[in-house]
């Protein structure tokens, strides 16, 4: 999967992200885990690639990792956000 790229733009701010949907007129907020996800979905990422990347990044067990990365790309896929 990767992040649609057409009509978004987004802002760091303090670590989290703003991420604007020029197309919908949408806006998604993200903590830093999401801003730390979403840059990596500038490429294609699997949810396994994810799931690794935010163990690495923040030493959190698998479970919550996988918990966590399904629940924000659930909030992405909604918001139609994915390619």
């Amino acid at each position: 999967m990767k992040l649609r790229m057409d009509d978004l733009t987004w802002q760091e701010i303090d670590g989290e992200l703003v991420i604007l949907d020029l197309q919908g007129s949408v806006y998604l907020t993200t903590n830093a885990a999401g801003a730390f996800l979403t840059k990596l979905l500038t490429e294609e990422r699997s949810e396994g690639e994810l799931t690794d990347a935010l163990i690495a990044e923040y030493r959190i067990d698998r479970e919550t990792a996988e918990r966590d990365v399904d629940a924000f790309v659930a909030q992405l896929k909604d918001q139609d956000l994915l390619a």
